[in-house]
């Protein structure tokens, strides 16, 4: 999973996006990215990729909004999020 950090540091270093990776003793991944006043959480585990918006109104969860099993699919979701 350590491959699909890079991959995605590389996605939003270049727009200067606020974030923060962190790494568990189980595998997983966890990137929190500001943009703007939205918060998401994008998780890596067990080669799946998830990703949630976290509001006021909506508290984080260990359970993605949305999960992909793909690299492509989730860079895909991912751009739309960071808008490239």
């Amino acid at each position: 999973m350590k491959l699909y950090i890079d991959k995605i540091s590389e996605l939003i270093k270049p727009k200067e996006i606020k974030h923060e990776i962190h790494s568990f003793d189980s595998g997983a991944f966890m990137v929190d990215i500001w943009i703007n006043n939205d918060f998401y959480c994008i998780q890596l585990f067990e080669n799946k990729f998830g990703i949630s918006q976290v509001t006021e109104e909506i508290d984080f969860s260990t359970i993605p909004d949305k999960t992909f099993n793909e690299w492509e699919s989730f860079k895909t979701e991912l751009k739309k999020v960071i808008n490239e």
